[in-house]
């Protein structure tokens, strides 16, 4: 009993700390004229530096299999807000792109994103959203308990076609921790219902920020 007790102040106490630091949520300003087609570009696998438009590859990262790939382009897919309102194009065309388009010779990031820039112009599209996945560990254990919590890392771009610059770049960089050693993400532990999730629900969730801040 003292044990449920002192669960539910720790709770309690962790929600107040939460709600006195939250910030007030920054206006995300979408500047992408929705007649302009973005083309979204399904997830690759980052394995050396060169292959990140921006950003750093961390040391020791397990790179997703393809099942992993499959449904980290699926979950992106469902995400995106797509209507008569937003001219998306996804899927099989951009990969024909991909494949059409010659793979850069030279391991730089500046051949890289010239690449990604003539995937574009193959799709004819003013904005190019291209995912990368970096990190993918599958949780060790159950719902219940694990041993070894899920961990993703994925970096979304955001790509002008015209300029071939780099509108917005948004990194997901996230283990899930027992309530215990975070306090402060009280809000996630109870969203979870408490229980330790797979890696393609964190995937869900950073997609899903990545989105909205991108303006996507």
């Amino acid at each position: 009993m003292r044990t449920n007790r002192s669960l539910i102040v720790l709770l309690v106490l962790a929600l107040c700390v939460s709600v006195a630091c939250q910030r007030k949520p920054t206006q995300v300003d979408n500047k992408i004229n929705p007649q302009f087609t973005v083309a979204v570009a399904p997830f690759t696998v980052a394995t050396e530096p060169w292959e990140l438009i921006s950003g750093y590859l961390p040391d020791h990262t397990v790179p997703p299999k393809a099942d992993a790939l499959d449904e980290l382009d699926a979950i992106l897919i469902k995400s995106l807000k797509i209507g008569p309102d937003r001219n998306v194009v996804a899927g099989n065309k951009v990969a024909g792109c991909m494949q059409s388009v010659r793979k850069p010779a030279d391991a730089t990031r500046m051949s890289t994103i010239k690449y990604w820039q003539e995937v574009g112009k193959c799709m004819e599209a003013q904005y190019l959203l291209v995912p990368v996945a970096v990190h993918w560990k599958e949780r060790q254990g159950s719902a219940a308990g694990s041993t070894s919590p899920a961990w993703v890392i994925l970096d979304l771009y955001l790509v002008n076609v015209k300029t071939g610059g780099l509108v917005n770049h948004f990194r997901y960089d996230y283990q899930q921790k027992a309530l215990t050693d975070n306090i402060l993400e009280a809000d996630k532990f109870l969203k979870r219902k408490g229980q330790w999730v797979t890696a393609a629900d964190l995937s869900r969730e950073g997609i899903e920020k990545g989105l909205k801040e991108l303006g996507l």
